[in-house]
């Protein structure tokens, strides 16, 4: 991920050492990171990946899911999100209707998912720390602050009324 974010936000970063791209992102007024959530049932094998212009910045919009409203996980393919009764259906494309790949999530389970995503994304920060100290340690702090600013990683997450610490 951190290949990504340079690749995007660093122009020319393959001729650039650790420190130098490291700090270009920190002058970044905002990072975004391209590919947003994917979603894959075990037991069907069907993956929903997500739309185009859906980053990992957006994932938190996964949350309003259970409120009714829309979500927006991109487009093209459109993923989108139903809710009926006690499931979720995730389809791919959202405008084909029942034709198009979905997945079912029972609603019970969707917070602990979310929830599991947002751990996932604590112990990238983590990960980042590790490494941006090994390679440049005065910035690794701050980097490590700007990706979850970017990313609204370690705030409380909120869903459909419930909060859980971050």
């Amino acid at each position: 991920m951190m290949a990504t974010l340079a690749d995007l936000h660093v122009p020319d970063c393959e001729e650039l050492d650790a420190d130098t791209i490291v700090g270009r992102l920190l002058e970044q007024d905002a990072l975004i990171a391209p590919g947003g959530l994917e979603l894959h049932d075990l037991s069907t094998g069907v993956t929903i990946i997500p739309g185009c212009c859906s980053g990992l910045e957006d994932w938190r919009a996964w949350s309003e899911a259970l409120s009714g409203d829309d979500v927006w996980l991109g487009h093209d393919p459109a993923p989108s999100i139903a809710v009926n009764g006690d499931r979720m259906r995730i389809r791919q494309d959202g405008g084909l209707g029942e034709g198009s790949d979905s997945v079912d999530v029972p609603v019970a389970l969707f917070p602990a998912l979310l929830r599991t995503v947002q751990q996932d994304l604590v112990g990238f920060l983590g990960r980042v720390g590790e490494w941006a100290d090994g390679v440049t340690p005065s910035p690794a702090a701050a980097l490590v602050r700007k990706l979850d600013e970017a990313l609204s990683i370690s705030g409380p997450l909120k869903i459909f009324g419930q909060e859980s610490i971050g």
